[in-house]
């Protein structure tokens, strides 16, 4: 088990006073409920591998004063367990679900400089940045998924006065669990799970290193094999495995090699039960697709990248993955949703507002979203529906990198990457005079359209790699043939969002090792999916207008120019 590494309280501080922090800050920032519930069902690997390995650990927790805590990868709490006494008392430093725990948030702390540093930390008294957290003792690690990307942290809490000498290791032996259940059940009956290590007897338990192969491409491993070849995720999809095994030969059976580290390893081939049209669960999009693997070029360079499609495509997510793979990883990823918030209130959200500001203001003051985001991602969903008027100063802040909060004299300098999202078409709003033709093309440095899922190639494959994702394998739950291609038709107007709320469906209904079948499935309540309409058939359909023949087309006006234009040369 590798040691904890001391936590970097220095630079740790230096990032908290970067984002406008105060010592004496007593602030506690949460999310809605709503919010919280979406964050949950979008880190299902809590309840699947998570609550039950708590559940195992908990006479060890009550028996101490300190309890579980689990947060996503923004450091946003969506689970604790542990000490029902030590739980209570943790609500008054806001150590309960809803609550953000992000370094940008709440300074330095284990949970947000776990996240920052992408390894252990242990923050103890004092070391907290502030001073209303001094009492707190906290040893926490984050949490990989099997494609390199951090899912969370799982941290362990106690008061000061009274730490755990065995945090660390309780810690990071069950987040080593967790780790190994989750690349396990990703490989699933599609692909080859490789498990190696160098003493045989422990080939099976935690402490191995497992890969998943697919079509002799490397597509995923836990953290210990990550760390012991040096992998990044951007290896996943994209290199051989013969390239880390090069005497590997895809047989079945337990063998010993020698990896491309000179170390001789035992090493146990655990063959695909089964084979499925596609990939199953496809290596992760932003490496695979060139489009995508532009973006994360364009976002790491500081270009504003906007995502447009559908709702329900997953523009958020998208988002979130090139964030954490791109070098602002380390700094915040901060969302913020244009149309659910009123214009008065969206104002002092983006850009702060200075002490008594105005009536119902904090005495404090507040940094605002735009200086939260300093050094990360600044996510703007929804930004067709932004009025003209915080247009204009959104303009000036990306032009100037500076922020003015409302009722102060002084402006501060940001640094962040922009990502936008809508569904609408902006050069129609352009077009319609509501939205800025000039913040388009600030906003829109690059455009990336997100197609809707009735669009996708291989969405059979798509569909048993969410269902694995679920926790399947570990239910042995199955997909009858047709109802993966039943699935596969059916147009989604809801998208990826929709086919995963009826996938939880139907695995909270059926019982452990049951196959579900065509009568399992609800009947559509959508219409079924209209004829493929073409580009001539838009066009003719609006009479000519072009603007409105790409809105129906679900494309910009410049897209069907292009296309209209490369037909014609052919």
């Amino acid at each position: 088990m590798p040691q904890p590494v001391p936590c970097q309280v220095e630079a740790s501080w230096q990032r908290s006073l970067n984002y406008g922090l105060q010592r004496d800050d007593d602030s506690q920032p949460w999310v809605a409920s709503g919010q919280l519930k979406e964050a949950r069902a979008e880190n299902a690997w809590i309840n699947r591998l998570a609550e039950p390995l708590l559940a195992r650990l908990h006479p060890e927790l009550t028996s101490h004063p300190s309890i579980m805590v689990l947060s996503d990868a923004c450091g946003l709490v969506l689970e604790t367990h542990g000490n029902s006494d030590f739980l209570h008392k943790a609500q008054r430093y806001a150590l309960s679900p809803g609550n953000l725990w992000g370094e940008h948030a709440r300074g330095t702390n284990a949970i947000g400089t776990a996240l920052a540093l992408q390894q252990h930390c242990e923050v103890s008294g004092s070391e907290h940045y502030l001073s209303r957290n001094a009492g707190l003792f906290c040893s926490a690690s984050p949490v990989f998924r099997p494609d390199g990307l951090m899912a969370g942290v799982l941290d362990l809490s106690t008061p000061a006065h009274a730490p755990r000498p065995d945090a660390a290791v309780i810690v990071q032996r069950a987040v080593c669990q967790i780790e190994h259940a989750w690349t396990t059940s990703a490989a699933g009956t599609q692909r080859w799970l490789l498990s190696l290590h160098q003493d045989a007897t422990l080939l099976g338990t935690a402490g191995e290193l497992l890969f998943i192969v697919e079509d002799n491409v490397l597509l995923g491993a836990n953290r210990r094999a990550m760390e012991e070849f040096a992998l990044l995720p951007a290896h996943f999809g994209t290199t051989a495995i013969s390239a880390l095994l090069p005497q590997l030969e895809l047989s079945g059976g337990t063998t010993r090699t020698v990896a491309c580290n000179q170390r001789h390893y035992a090493l146990r081939q655990t063959p695909p039960a089964r084979r499925y049209p596609g990939r199953g669960i496809a290596p992760p999009q932003v490496d695979v697709d060139p489009l995508k693997a532009k973006a994360l070029r364009i976002l790491n360079a500081g270009i504003a990248l906007c995502v447009t499609g559908e709702t329900g495509c997953g523009k958020e997510h998208l988002s979130r993955e090139l964030h954490a793979r791109s070098r602002w990883r380390t700094g915040p990823f901060v969302a913020i949703n244009c149309a659910a918030l009123p214009e008065n209130l969206i104002e002092s959200e983006l850009f702060g507002y200075a002490p008594g500001a105005f009536t119902g203001a904090s005495p404090r003051g507040y940094p605002g979203k735009l200086c939260e985001a300093n050094g990360g991602v600044l996510f703007l969903d929804e930004i067709g529906d932004m009025s003209l008027t915080l247009q204009t100063r959104l303009l000036r802040v990306l032009q100037e990198k500076k922020v003015t909060p409302l009722g102060a004299s002084t402006s501060r300098e940001v640094d962040f990457a922009l990502i936008c999202a809508t569904h609408q078409d902006l050069e129609a709003r352009v077009a319609a005079g509501t939205f800025r033709e000039d913040l388009l093309y600030r906003i829109q440095e690059f455009h990336l359209r997100m197609p809707p899922l009735r669009e996708w190639e291989n969405r059979e494959a798509f569909i048993h790699k969410l269902w694995n994702e679920l926790g399947a394998a570990q239910r042995r739950l199955t997909l009858g043939e047709a109802v993966v291609n039943e699935l596969a038709a059916r147009p989604w107007p809801g998208n990826v969002r929709q086919l995963l709320s009826q996938l939880r469906v139907l695995m909270a209904l059926a019982d452990d090792g049951e196959q579900i079948t065509l009568a399992d499935l609800p009947v559509q309540s959508a219409p079924a999916r209209e004829p493929t309409l073409t580009d001539e058939l838009a066009i003719a359909e609006a009479q000519g207008n072009m603007s409105l023949a790409a809105r129906k087309l679900g494309i910009s006006r410049s897209t069907l120019y292009r296309r209209r234009e490369k037909r014609q040369r052919v």
